[in-house]
């Protein structure tokens, strides 16, 4: 829809008197105009009202002609069921169906408003009729004629960030006179320049009574937001006239990310999710997106049924549409294969320009990871006989430990019997270090006697080259004599003599 906007000008055209001297010839007839006053009326009426409810009706006396109208007056007539309250300013007759105002001179642009208080005391239309009386004198020996230029932009109402918009401009001398000199100049962003090309002026030299001259202008919308086209149209002896409209610049986004398990172990799993969505303003249609599966991990669950490229371990999927605001997400687990930085790339493309990307680094490591049992194969034990007791080990890691270490800590009530395979001094049994490989296990053994009945703790620790902290396990052994004997028999007997 057009904008519009107008102005007059006045065009006067000196006609000088024809006269021809001689016998039998007379004198010409001289044509004379002048600027006379344009008397318009509006009234306001409410929309509707009930049945003896007053209400205001707003008279309005406008002159927009370019002289003077004198001993202006308006009478408005009412019509039957219609009661007259009182008017403001007041009115110099009021009847019962004919109200007069007496205005006066009115002066070219000057307006006069009325306010008639009625109450209907009938349903139907309320119809005012208001007619305006007035006189006009002239003295001039000029023909006027009004020249009447109005301004018309249009444009579309939306475009896409990176696209040209075209704003149509229309200059149109809609009086009777001709406008000189018109020119039309654009008042466009800066950024929005095609190549840096200011958008220039367009002049005419005169544009005729009733013709019309359009103009385009051709931009892009290089900035998200609103792109702003303002025009402007002066011509000789008149006022500037002003016209804008404003489109909507979409902006088309698209995004990827891939998340996921940062630090993995080797022959361990780890989870990821590839999402992608949309934060820009338009919807995208067939968003094609890929994951590139680095070498040292094997997918082993996917969410989503992909396309597979065996060949550069390319998974793709297509979405048929994403909105603005939208996301999608595809969930995937994989298996560490090989040990080192492992990185997955995401790729996330619509149409031929809009195209996202996103990376994902995950370090995989291997580590031993040895863990240690002790035990024995007696529940009871007598004080002073020997009981062998086993250490078990395995590496549960993905790394072999080149060197694993093993010491056993006796309590106060046990001593270590030397044997094969490792040293004994006091409460403590060493075994030498060994490699263990992973997955693999070892079994070490060694023999120690009780020297004090009551329940013992014998502890098992082992230290890596992988960690600082040692890992430690322990089991609890029961050793007897004759002092414990006799105590359990006494426990025994108070335990009956209670019952």
């Amino acid at each position: 829809m057009f904008r519009q906007a107008a102005f007059a000008g006045l065009t006067l055209a000196l006609l000088a008197p024809l006269s021809v001297t001689g016998q039998g010839q007379e004198r010409a007839a001289m044509n004379v105009s002048s600027a006379v006053p344009q008397i318009s009326i509006e009234t306001a009426v409410p929309g509707e009202i009930n049945i003896g409810t007053s209400a205001q009706f707003v008279i309005a006396v406008k002159n927009s002609g370019k002289a003077v109208a004198e001993g202006v007056s308006i009478q408005t007539t009412l019509p039957p069921g219609v009661k007259f309250v009182q008017a403001q300013p007041n009115p110099s007759m009021a009847g019962d169906r004919l109200i007069q105002f007496d205005v006066g001179d009115l002066a070219p642009g000057a307006v006069h408003r009325f306010t008639i208080e009625l109450v209907p005391e009938r349903t139907g239309a309320v119809d005012l009729q208001t007619k305006a009386f007035f006189s006009a004198t002239t003295q001039s020996a000029l023909q006027v004629r009004q020249s009447e230029v109005t301004l018309s932009c249009d444009g579309p109402e939306t475009a896409v960030l990176g696209e040209n918009v075209t704003f149509r401009v229309v200059v149109e001398n809609i009086g009777d006179g001709p406008a000189q000199n018109v020119q039309l100049t654009p008042k466009l962003p800066e950024s929005s320049y095609i190549e840096s090309q200011v958008p220039r002026a367009a002049k005419l030299a005169t544009l005729a009574a009733g013709g019309s001259q359009e103009y385009k202008f051709v931009v892009r919308a290089a900035e998200p937001g609103v792109l702003e086209g303002t025009f402007v149209v002066s011509a000789q002896d008149n006022h500037e006239v002003h016209c804008s409209h404003r489109v909507k610049v979409l902006r088309p986004e698209l995004r990827v990310d891939v998340d996921g398990t940062r630090v993995n172990f080797l022959q361990s799993e780890g989870e990821f999710e590839l999402r992608t969505w949309n934060p820009g303003d338009i919807a995208l249609h067939a968003v094609k997106v890929a994951l590139q599966i680095p070498q040292g991990l094997e997918v082993t669950t996917l969410s989503q049924t992909a396309e597979i490229d065996q060949e550069h371990r390319i998974y793709s999927w297509c979405l048929s549409t994403l909105n603005p605001g939208d996301s999608h997400s595809i969930h995937l687990k994989t298996k560490a294969t090989q040990v080192g930085q492992q990185i997955h790339l995401a790729v996330a493309m619509s149409g031929a320009n809009l195209r996202a990307q996103d990376d994902h680094l995950t370090h995989v490591i291997s580590r031993a990871d040895v863990d240690v049992a002790v035990n024995n194969t007696k529940e009871a034990i007598q004080v002073g006989d020997p009981e062998q007791f086993t250490v078990s080990l395995v590496n549960r890691g993905s790394r072999t430990s080149e060197s694993v270490g093993v010491t056993i800590q006796l309590p106060e009530g046990m001593q270590a019997i030397e044997g094969q395979g490792y040293t004994a001094a006091g409460d403590k049994v060493t075994f030498p270090s060994f490699p263990l490989a992973a997955g693999a296990s070892k079994t070490l053994k060694f023999t120690a006697v009780g020297t004090t009945g009551g329940d013992q703790a014998v502890r098992a620790t082992v230290e890596t080259e992988f960690s600082n902290i040692p890992t430690m396990a322990e089991t609890t052994v029961y050793f007897y004599d004759e002092d414990e004997l006799q105590r359990i028999a006494r426990d025994l007997d108070a335990a009956i003599r209670v019952r």
